[in-house]
């Protein structure tokens, strides 16, 4: 049983000491030791694009990337079952909160468990709050 909705971003910050608000990030990483966190699939295809550009744009090593994944691979991070029709679901719920279609997965997913949402993201936090998802405190 998972205990949170883990956004992509957030999880980026735990690698990027340059980002602001880190704090944050840091409080749901240290709370990772007794909870578990769900992710949609399309999490682990942002986080790796997410270090990529950073690495990209001199952020980060090459090699750190490896180091960086071999962590996440042993965190309580599950990916949830979808269905394409769930998937394509996601527009409608974009446009009724203003967000975009990956924001929207993140949001499906708490709904859909009705779990807490891990984020940093103005808008994500804006359209939970309006769906009456809650937030994880930092």
């Amino acid at each position: 049983m998972s205990d949170l909705v883990l956004d992509a971003s957030l999880a980026l910050q735990w690698f990027l000491e340059d980002e602001a608000g880190r704090q944050y990030g840091l409080s749901v990483l240290a709370s990772l030791s007794a909870k578990r966190a769900v992710v949609p699939i399309l999490w682990f295809y942002e986080v790796g694009n997410g270090l990529l550009m950073a690495h990209r744009r001199k952020r980060i090593t090459f090699d750190q990337i490896d180091g960086f994944l071999t962590r996440l691979k042993a965190l309580p991070i599950d990916a949830a079952q979808q269905v394409p029709t769930d998937i394509l679901e996601l527009p409608a719920l974009a446009q009724k909160h203003s967000l975009t279609n990956y924001d929207a997965a993140y949001l499906a997913l708490a709904m859909r468990f009705r779990l807490p949402l891990a984020t940093t993201d103005a808008d994500l936090r804006r359209a939970g709050a309006a769906a009456g998802v809650g937030i994880v405190s930092g």
